[in-house]
């Protein structure tokens, strides 16, 4: 079965979207993150509940750990980004090779975030605060 979906936050972006968060069509959380940009690029997916979610951003849990042990076992997505879209497919694979997990020790941490002030007219601010969303920024 083919699935779009969108990105709802980036948490990680070189050139494009290394690691970020989306949702299909039913509002479900997939973590998805970059292992192959030869043609077009690939990333493996995998179903996340905001509490796991939010334990990752915080860091307290690491990104390969997220992916060696998904909440729906042994259930991973091929999510390729064609046509403008962003398309998931179940794997058949119960568990990932070593090219499409994540190397150990990567956990985010508020450490490496920035604050900025940013005074918009109140017609922007509907523009910022789909910036806000999309990127995982907090405002003040």
């Amino acid at each position: 079965m083919e699935d779009v979906l969108r990105i709802d936050r980036i948490l990680d972006f070189c050139d494009v979207p290394q690691l970020f968060v989306a949702r299909d069509a039913f509002d479900t959380l997939y973590l998805c993150l970059l292992y192959d940009d030869e043609t077009v690029y690939r990333y493996t997916g995998i179903r996340i509940s905001t509490h796991r979610l939010e334990s990752f951003l915080v860091g307290e849990v690491d990104l390969r750990l997220l992916y060696l042990q998904p909440e729906s076992e042994h259930e991973y997505y091929d999510v390729v980004f064609q046509s403008g879209e962003y398309q998931k497919t179940l794997l058949k694979e119960s568990a990932l090779s070593e090219d499409k997990l994540p190397a150990e020790g990567y956990v985010l941490s508020g450490e490496k975030r920035e604050n900025v002030v940013i005074n918009l007219p109140m017609k922007d601010r509907s523009l910022l605060a789909e910036l806000v969303r999309k990127f995982g920024w907090a405002c003040m």
